[in-house]
């Protein structure tokens, strides 16, 4: 019987050899700049979709939750988005609770944004879609 620790190695080698590829077919990382971010309260909750059928599924591609900055503003780096367009709803969570606040009316009580032009009732694919080539994104939460 093989040691355990061998086993774990020999498999991290495999994994590693199997990402050994060129770095132009590897997807970069995107910065998303965070506008308007109440600084130190709670954390910022960011979805990223690739197309319409994720997004209207609300099948994020990637997802990050860090904890707000110091600042009012906050850049993030989002990998592993390999489509040609993404769209980003995020907002932060003020109370911890994973969720965005709403009120009995479902309007949203906690700050929220979206890449692109969401407008005032909220994204939607095709408002807030914008091409992974554009750099850095964008997106303004709501006071």
């Amino acid at each position: 019987m093989r040691h355990p620790l061998a086993l774990a190695t020999a498999a991290i080698a495999i994994a590693s050899a199997a990402y050994t590829c060129d770095a132009a077919a590897q997807p970069a990382c995107l910065d998303v700049v965070v506008q308007n971010v109440r600084p130190q309260q709670g954390y910022l909750m960011l979805a990223a979709y690739a197309d319409a059928e994720s997004y209207a599924a609300k099948k994020a591609v990637q997802s990050l939750r860090v904890p707000a900055p110091a600042s009012a503003q906050a850049t993030l780096q989002l990998c592993g988005v390999q489509s040609a367009e993404v769209a980003i709803t995020m907002f932060q969570d003020l109370d911890g609770d994973g969720r965005m606040g709403t009120n009995v009316l479902r309007i949203p009580t906690e700050p929220w944004g979206a890449s692109g032009t969401p407008g005032a009732f909220g994204p939607t694919w095709e408002t807030a879609r914008v091409p992974t080539a554009t750099t850095p994104i964008v997106v303004k939460l709501t006071s």
